[in-house]
């Protein structure tokens, strides 16, 4: 069983009925420094990590996977994609560690899978645009291997405490359609869960599947 694919017209229709179709920063919209200095930093380290040809395939995962749980807000992001039924996991501490767990393993193979034709690219922080308190988007320009045209990326972030931390990521598709990952898997999984009556269980099958996918796909390109 995998997630019921969406027409292009019906997911930006999604987006839109959600709040997270944004309109383009104006030219004098205010920037944040900070988040923009957060992203330079934690982005170059984790597409570094990727195109680091001085360590095998595990290893470069390993790092990967570090540094993207601790650049994004995984317990945060775990429970938005959940949607409504992210209620359950507050009754039920056994269940909600073992979704995060499948959860960060499932993103962390995804934003490999996305972001591994930027390996070692040159990140280029162009601006900056406060969305509402707490809550500001970074555009950035990445040039994917083998081309010379930068890619527009958007890092959304939540303040956490004293820190920033990632809480989507906007990536262009073919065609230059862009979405929002967060958004896309809630989506989809919510699909999924409205099949089988929220049974976040069910779920987890799914993206343990998926996810070893990824891996194998992942470690045939290296």
């Amino acid at each position: 069983m995998t997630a019921r694919s969406l027409t292009r017209a019906a997911f930006i229709a999604a987006l839109a009925g959600a709040g997270l179709v944004l309109a383009a920063p104006s030219a004098h919209a205010v920037r944040d420094q900070g988040a923009e200095q957060y992203v330079q930093e934690n982005a170059a380290r984790a597409l570094a990590a990727l195109g680091d040809r001085s360590m095998n395939a595990t290893q470069r995962q390993q790092t990967f996977t570090r540094l993207m749980a601790d650049f994004a807000d995984m317990p945060r992001i775990s429970t938005y994609v959940l949607g409504r039924y992210g209620s359950a996991l507050r009754a039920d501490p056994a269940l909600r560690n073992e979704w995060r767990s499948t959860f960060q393993a499932y993103t962390i193979a995804t934003y490999e899978t996305r972001l591994e034709r930027f390996s070692g690219s040159t990140i280029q922080v162009t601006g900056s645009n406060i969305v509402r308190d707490g809550v500001v988007d970074v555009s950035t320009l990445l040039t994917p291997r083998g081309q010379t045209r930068p890619t527009r990326v958007q890092w959304r972030l939540y303040r956490s405490g004293n820190a920033w931390k990632v809480f989507d990521i906007q990536l262009a598709f073919e065609g230059g359609n862009a979405i929002w990952l967060g958004a896309q898997q809630q989506l989809d999984f919510l699909a999924i869960l409205d099949r089988n009556n929220g049974d976040i269980e069910a779920l987890m099958t799914v993206l343990r599947g998926q996810t070893d996918s990824m891996r194998q796909r992942i470690v045939a390109r290296s």
